[in-house]
C-alpha cells in the first residue's frame, strides 16, 4: 500500500561515502551530502525476532522514502533530528519506495 505525502513528515539528509586525499599521500573515507528528503521514520518491525526472544535495539530506525532511490546503500549515513545514523541495509523490492534500516552512531564507540 502506498503511503501518502502526509506520512512523510520527517526531514532527513542522506550522505554518501567518498574517498578523498588525506593530505599525507594516502586516502580516507569522508561523507558528502547527497540529498535532503522528506521521509517516513518509524521503529523497525521486530515481531518475529521479539517472538523468539532476540534482543531489540532501540537505536535502529526504518526510513521510507518515495520515490525510490537505488543509489542509497549500506555504508551511507543519514542525519535525522540532530543524530547521525549508519545505513545497515536498504530494500528496493517495490519500485515506488526505498526502505532504509539504519543504526544510530554514538560518538566514542
Amino acid at each position: 500500500m502506498l503511503n501518502g505525502a502526509s506520512d512523510r513528515t520527517h526531514r532527513i539528509t542522506l550522505r554518501r561515502p567518498d574517498i578523498v586525499a588525506d593530505g599525507y599521500g594516502g586516502q580516507k573515507r569522508a561523507f558528502s551530502n547527497y540529498a535532503v528528503r522528506w521521509a517516513q521514520v518509524k521503529p523497525p518491525a521486530y515481531r518475529e525476532q521479539q517472538a523468539q526472544g532476540a534482543p531489540m535495539s532501540r537505536e535502529e530506525i526504518v526510513v521510507e522514502i518515495t520515490p525510490a532511490d537505488n543509489a542509497v546503500g549500506r555504508g551511507w549515513r543519514l542525519f535525522w533530528q540532530n543524530h547521525e545514523y549508519a545505513v545497515t541495509s536498504t530494500d528496493n523490492t517495490y519500485r515506488e519506495r526505498t526502505l532504509i534500516t539504519a543504526k544510530r552512531l554514538n560518538p566514542g564507540e
